[in-house]
């Protein structure tokens, strides 16, 4: 009873917090609070992947040029990324002094690589969506909340009544197609109520088509973070939200759905 009171008590918070920084912030605080939130789950992220070689200020530079590239538009994100592998490739030509160094050096090396490609990137098209306004936040943050509560929900009480189909038996043992499916579909369903609430230029049926890709890729978001998990063999990514676990634990399913969305919304709802 005291987790389940803790858990609500974060999420509450959470929630208000993020209205207000996403409904109240300029572009240029929002950019800021989200470099920060990144960079806390880039943290246990490169933690649970455990290098032998790594160096936060090589990161932090890499995390840096990302953020000005969204932020300012200046770097352009292919020069950004033209500039990290040089800046990735001189830092291991230079910490690479013994042979014995080489058995992890490709391990290292994709490590930094993916605070890039698979955090910062992909996690700062949500300052995108902020770009074309705040109420395509608020559309995708209550998409996959609600399709990942129905996926839990008809998950587990398929587990209890009926037989689970397991599709992830490696990186999440308990999401089941019956979960996905859900996902799915309750998430396309809550689309029309969520446009209610918060309106965007959208028809109705491109929207509830949209939710549901939103709903399908956020179930594979998060199973792919859970793979890093199974590896390090830990539970959670972190512990820093009580009940809820570390802040990747929070943020993996916008790695796959921010980009979709505003992908969607940039060159599909036109």
């Amino acid at each position: 009873m005291k987790e389940f009171t803790t858990r609500n008590l974060t999420a509450v918070i959470l929630i208000l917090l993020a209205y207000i920084w996403i409904r109240f912030t300029s572009e240029l605080v929002f950019s800021i609070v989200l470099f920060f939130i990144i960079s806390m789950a880039a943290i246990e992220w490169v933690r649970l992947c455990r290098p032998e070689m790594h160096h936060f200020a090589v990161s932090g530079t890499a995390a840096l040029l990302v953020a000005a590239s969204f932020t300012f538009g200046k770097p352009e994100l292919a020069d950004t990324i033209s500039l990290l592998v040089f800046l990735f490739g001189v830092y291991f030509l230079l910490r690479i002094r013994r042979v014995e160094q080489l058995a992890t050096f490709i391990r290292d090396f994709a490590v930094h690589t993916g605070l890039v490609f698979y955090l910062f990137i992909p996690l700062y098209y949500l300052l995108r969506l902020k770009q074309l306004g705040p109420n395509y936040l608020f559309f995708l943050m209550a998409v996959i909340a609600i399709g990942d509560s129905f996926a839990y929900f008809v998950g587990s009480l398929w587990a209890r009544y009926g037989k689970r189909i397991p599709i992830y038996p490696v990186a999440s043992p308990k999401k089941s197609l019956q979960g996905l499916i859900a996902a799915v579909l309750f998430a396309a369903a809550s689309a029309i109520p969520v446009l209610a609430i918060f309106p965007l230029p959208v028809a109705r049926s491109t929207a509830v088509w949209s939710a549901a890709i939103l709903g399908l890729l956020s179930q594979l978001s998060d199973p792919v973070e859970s793979l890093f998990k199974r590896a390090a063999g830990r539970k959670d990514s972190g512990s820093v939200l009580p009940g809820h676990g570390g802040v990747l634990d929070r943020v993996d399913s916008y790695i796959f759905c921010a980009p979709a969305l505003y992908a969607l919304a940039r060159f599909v709802w036109v």
